[in-house]
């Protein structure tokens, strides 16, 4: 199966990075196709990954890292987001300024939604994905539900917890649109913990997503 992953952020050091690196890893060695978009600039040091691609010449360029195997690839994409990364808690990337959502204007926020849509909408086209999963409450589902509109690509939303608790809680006049459009057209919300879900369905106040 070939399956689409966002994760707008690195493949280790901490809990969202660790668990997509794991997982991408867990679907390779089921002999799926993973297609996973991430800002890690090292890819080629996981040895599940077998290819890399990013925009930083303006098209795609997609290299090999390691031979091609027989069965099961992973092919990490790095969208050009520009030279900054909205997140959840302050914290220091290489060769990019990571800034919380809070303190990103409107204007950038919506520059790193849109670069991002744009980078999944080519991969669409590109590799055909059967199906999706967006990590993080925010921005992952929305950029997914913008991204796969109009094709019948299903995707998963996980919640790890960090995106709902420092971002959407704190301002939600502000980032709570953005959690209910990108959880509005998933087919699954996935959580860790019931403690997890029971913050998610408080602050969405939506029936269904229970």
């Amino acid at each position: 199966m070939r399956i689409l992953i966002f994760h707008g952020y690195l493949l280790g050091g901490t809990g969202s990075n660790v668990y997509n690196a794991r997982l991408a890893e867990a679907l390779v060695l089921l002999d799926h196709d993973v297609h996973l978009l991430s800002q890690d600039r090292h890819p080629q040091a996981h040895s599940f990954v077998d290819a890399a691609g990013d925009w930083d010449g303006g098209d795609l360029h997609v290299r090999p890292v390691r031979p091609a195997a027989s069965s099961g690839s992973c092919t990490v994409y790095r969208p050009d987001i520009g030279s900054l990364l909205p997140v959840y808690v302050a914290d220091r990337y290489e060769g990019i300024e990571a800034r919380t959502f809070a303190e990103c204007s409107e204007a950038e926020v919506a520059h790193y939604i849109d670069a991002n849509v744009a980078a999944v909408r080519e991969l669409v086209e590109l590799v055909a994905p059967q199906i999706a999963l967006a990590n993080h409450l925010v921005m992952g589902p929305v950029i997914l539900a913008r991204a796969l509109a109009g094709s019948d690509v299903p995707y998963a939303v996980k919640v790890h917890g960090s995106a709902l608790e420092y971002t959407v809680k704190p301002d939600p006049d502000r980032f709570l649109p953005f959690a209910r459009e990108g959880v509005s057209r998933a087919r699954a919300i996935l959580v860790g913990s019931h403690h997890t879900a029971a913050s998610l369905w408080r602050a969405l106040d939506d029936p269904s997503v229970v």
